[in-house]
């Protein structure tokens, strides 16, 4: 077990999801063990079925069973209730298959949420959702919400999130389960009273991946199986939960890219506080999600160093936490081209250099750089003052070389040299060496004239250079 210490969770999870769900279990152990206490991700599991996890079918009132959102899911200005299945939504599908969860994959695994069938998975990647539709973030928020669920408790306190007895819209309720059971998560989307919700789950091990059901507690485990014992609920960090209550969160500002000619500072961790001035005793508006934020002013209190990332938003400084990078003088702009350089345009027009009063867009269109205004993002203008454009949307203008003779349209030809992905070569390279295809059609004048293809579509732009007539 000695290679397990030099693995990250990322390869643990690897591991547990390559292998078969009937010994997934034993790998999951294997790589994440028992006496280790703070263990990365879920390796407790049971199969219970919906009739296992309530205690009265009848007074359970389980609906909308695997309900199909549609395409655009659930998304809202303001918080809305989920009574349907994620679909494509990366806050329930695994980072491995490009989706933003630090969970295990479900057990059936689901094709559009690959995290269910898991009532793990499911409340993990819901309460993810509902922080970043609130602060109209991206990616994982809570990435240790991804344990055994018995367990969600001192994860969800460890992450600063508060818990107790009482329902709020939006908390994790968590449920242990005897003897030494895997337990039990779920949504709360609705509070009917202090004895009543509306829930929405998940259960492993069963073609059910998602159902709402209403939850009571007359029983002491809001409706849960005799096995079952209720732990708490688990909330919604403030400024979101006032968010889902209806009131209007501060918003944090977002990221931005990284830019060396701006005071910026790097946020390393996902549970940043941010507050409304320099202290420790200033209120918490949120917290800054990872990446990159300009600042515009520092502070010291409380024996941290402070950056202001927007009016009345600050972040404390630490070498765990933070990366400082103070801006570096900008060199003198350089220009590719110059007034009196025939070129090609594409793209965006503006009334002026600053990219103001944007106007009618061209294509290849060939024509004469007229005039530069240095120290602007949009500096060239052409012939017939047309409007100002950035280098961006401009090429060279190549000279049209003689139409070929030994190639024509309908030619059937091997690929024997590297092309491109446009036929004035600015895009990427076209490989193919090797493979025949036929001549699609041949744009005169260009570095790379001849379209080469086959039913199938257009394998890239080639020199006569780089094809053999077959």
């Amino acid at each position: 077990m000695e290679e397990n210490k030099t693995l990250t969770w990322q390869e643990k999870i690897a591991r547990i999801e390559q292998a078969p769900k009937e010994v997934q279990v034993m790998v999951a152990k294997a790589f994440i063990r028992d006496d280790i206490p703070d263990e990365d991700v879920q390796y407790l599991f049971n199969a219970d079925s919906i009739e296992d996890l309530n205690e009265n079918m009848d007074e359970a009132q389980v609906e909308n069973i695997n309900a199909e959102e549609p395409e655009d899911g659930i998304g809202a200005d303001h918080f809305s209730m989920r009574t349907t299945k994620p679909r494509n939504n990366k806050n329930f599908i695994t980072k491995g298959a490009g989706g933003w969860s630090t969970c295990i994959k479900g057990n059936p695994t689901d094709k559009d949420a690959n995290v269910l069938a898991n009532c793990v998975g499911y409340a993990s990647g819901r309460f993810n959702e509902i922080v970043n539709e609130a602060r109209g973030t991206t990616g994982c928020p809570y990435p240790t919400l991804n344990c055994n669920a018995v367990n969600f408790k001192e994860r969800a306190e460890k992450a600063g999130l508060k818990t107790g007895s009482t329902p709020k819209r939006g908390a994790i309720m968590c449920w242990g389960k005897n003897p030494n059971g895997a337990g039990h998560v779920a949504i709360v989307e609705k509070v009917n009273s202090a004895n009543s919700v509306y829930t929405s789950e998940s259960g492993w091990g069963s073609s059910t991946a998602f159902w709402n059901q209403t939850r009571t507690n007359s029983n002491g485990r809001w409706g849960a199986g005799s096995a079952y014992y209720f732990r708490c609920f688990i909330y919604l960090p403030d400024d979101v939960q006032k968010w889902v209550d209806g009131g209007s969160p501060s918003p944090i500002t977002p990221n931005v890219d990284k830019d060396i000619y701006k005071d910026q500072i790097e946020v390393k961790i996902s549970d940043l506080r941010v507050r409304t001035g320099a202290g420790t005793d200033k209120s918490i508006l949120g917290f800054a999600s990872k990446g990159y934020y300009n600042y515009y002013e520092t502070a010291d209190a409380n024996g941290y160093k402070w950056y202001r990332i927007a009016d009345g938003q600050w972040i404390a400084s630490n070498d765990g936490w933070t990366v400082v990078y103070p801006a570096q003088p900008k060199p003198t702009p350089t220009y590719k081209y110059k007034v009196g350089d025939k070129v090609v345009i594409n793209g965006q027009l503006y009334g002026d250099a600053d990219g103001g009063k944007p106007g009618k867009t061209v294509s290849n269109k060939v024509t004469n750089i007229t005039r530069l205004a240095e120290g602007h993002p949009y500096p060239y203008n052409t012939t017939g003052d047309l409007g100002w454009m950035a280098e961006s949307s401009i090429s060279p203008y190549v000279e049209p070389t003689p139409k070929p003779t030994e190639l024509k349209v309908g030619d059937k030809v091997k690929i024997i040299g590297t092309g491109n992905g446009s036929s004035y070569g600015g895009s990427n390279t076209a490989y193919g060496i090797g493979w025949t295809r036929q001549i699609l059609r041949i744009w005169d004048g260009r570095p790379y004239p001849y379209q080469v293809g086959n039913a199938s579509g257009t394998t890239g732009f080639y020199k006569a250079s780089a094809l053999q007539k077959l």
